[in-house]
């Protein structure tokens, strides 16, 4: 698959208590050795994507400990590689990440030394299976400027914690609201993208 893999690793989920006090949530141990990000991981591996970035902040030490040690995923560094980044102080910038569009930002220099078209960009901290290439292929029929994976969500589903999105019949966005106080629609963001790399 021509495209970048960027999965978003650095945040922290105050509902899982005690759990995440000490690791981050990509960390989070499943079913005896693996962790919430090697479903991610599997997922850009399985859809060929050979490159891959993951963006890092909290508690890093038990998920970095996890990617250094690990082979599983079959990143060599000569089809591409698995790239670890966390936050970092220079002159012009003393921040942590401020979010999504900020991590991404203070990364853009490996996003301009990449030459695949596109990107995928998905969360570290969830649990699925998902060819990526189908979603690519979706996206280029399309002639998107992005693609976001969507669920459609059960009534009676708290989805305060969603970014919520209205789309019309084609497909296309026509709204969105991230984790609105008040339910706007039952279409949720599953926080997994894709756009031609244009940086």
């Amino acid at each position: 698959m021509k495209a970048i893999g960027i999965i978003l690793a650095g945040g922290n989920n105050k509902r899982m208590k005690e759990l995440s006090y000490n690791r981050a949530i990509a960390a989070m141990p499943m079913v005896g050795t693996y962790r919430s990000i090697d479903f991610a991981l599997s997922n850009m591996s399985n859809s060929r994507i050979q490159k891959v970035a993951v963006l890092t902040q909290y508690n890093t030490v038990s998920l970095n400990e996890h990617l250094n040690s690990s082979k599983w995923w079959d990143f060599g560094r000569k089809q591409g590689g698995l790239y670890v980044f966390t936050p970092t102080i220079t002159a012009e910038n003393s921040n942590w990440y401020r979010g999504t569009a900020d991590a991404l930002y203070q990364n853009l220099h490996f996003l301009k030394r990449s030459h695949e078209p596109y990107v995928v960009l998905a969360s570290g901290d969830g649990i699925y299976k998902l060819d990526y290439n189908k979603i690519l292929e979706y996206h280029i029929q399309k002639r998107a400027d992005i693609t976001v994976v969507c669920k459609e969500m059960p009534e009676g589903e708290d989805l305060s914690r969603f970014g919520q999105v209205k789309a019309d019949d084609d497909g296309r966005i026509r709204g969105y609201e991230e984790k609105p106080m008040v339910e706007t629609s039952r279409n949720v963001s599953c926080g997994i993208y894709v756009s031609e790399d244009v940086f």
